[in-house]
């Protein structure tokens, strides 16, 4: 309370000694700055902390996890844990990983699958690193609850290759090919409870005037998904199979945008406030019926 006592105390000052009108609009005017003073200003996670090396990326591998094994540690980022899980093969002949990696790769040409960590436009959004998603279930934690106002969002090289021209190997098509689309939905959570969702199109081919596959960075706006403690992802695609999305389930984030929202202990705030303008309000009715 102590960032409140303070201009209550100046209130108090100014209206006993008689400063009428002027006072109260002095009053108001400080609590009017103590209310926004409690509005948190927002932190951006850039990626930049991780000082990866110029075209390299990390997709959480320990370097030396046996063979069957997977472990699942958070990438930290500007105060934000990005989930990650990597894994061995149980023969040791390969690995995976979903969630999220980082990454300062630049390659804009390479259809291939191991160019897995590359973003379309060519390196982070006016920067150098970033982070690529991968996979339904890829999500962020805040360190504490808070609004997210959102990222830019982009496609990385192999998802965009394979929207436009179709995977090498035949796993799918062109999606203009079928007016098709590829959509990640982004779904807020706070202690567990969903508090909802938002849709972005990373390629829309639906119509004739539809935006075609997103090919710079963009703004994925979450501010509708309130206050949350973590973000989840999950892709949809008009490339289906039996087994699920043949589409490439990847995007590119950078510049994450969030705040914290303050603990305020609304009875004792909501007292306060109401017994300092009730206060001012009768100080000024009797101010003037004395004159």
């Amino acid at each position: 309370m102590a960032a409140i006592c303070s201009p209550i105390n100046v209130c108090r000052r100014r209206l006993g000694s008689g400063g009428g009108g002027r006072s109260l609009r002095l009053c108001g005017s400080l609590l009017l700055l103590v209310a926004a003073g409690s509005v948190s200003r927002g932190d951006t996670v850039t990626f930049e902390d991780l000082s990866l090396a110029p075209n390299s990326y990390f997709n959480g591998d320990p370097g030396n996890l046996p063979n069957g094994q997977s472990v699942s540690l958070p990438i930290v980022s500007g105060g934000v844990a990005f989930s990650n899980t990597f894994s061995v093969a149980p023969d040791g002949s390969y690995t995976y990983w979903s969630g999220f990696a980082t990454s300062t790769v630049i390659n804009t040409t390479d259809p291939d699958f191991a160019n897995q960590y590359a973003s379309y436009p060519g390196g982070g959004y006016q920067s150098s690193t970033y982070g690529i998603a991968y996979a339904d279930g890829a999500s962020f934690t805040l360190p504490a609850p808070g609004m997210v106002s959102g990222f830019e969002i982009a496609n990385s090289t192999y998802a965009y290759l394979a929207m436009a021209n179709g995977d090498p190997y035949g796993f799918t098509a062109p999606l203009a090919n079928a007016q098709g689309y590829l959509i990640v939905t982004a779904t807020g959570f706070l202690q567990g409870n969903s508090t909802g969702s938002a849709d972005f199109y990373l390629a829309d081919f639906r119509t004739v005037s539809s935006a075609g596959i997103l090919a710079g960075w963009a703004w994925f706006d979450l501010t509708g998904l309130g206050t949350v403690d973590m973000v989840s992802f999950a892709f949809t695609g008009s490339d289906t199979g039996l087994y699920g999305l043949n589409t490439p389930a990847y995007f590119a984030i950078d510049d994450l945008i969030y705040g914290s929202v303050p603990e305020i202990d609304p009875n004792s705030l909501g007292s306060v406030l109401a017994l300092v303008l009730g206060s001012l309000g009768l100080l000024e009715r009797r101010r003037l019926k004395a004159a």
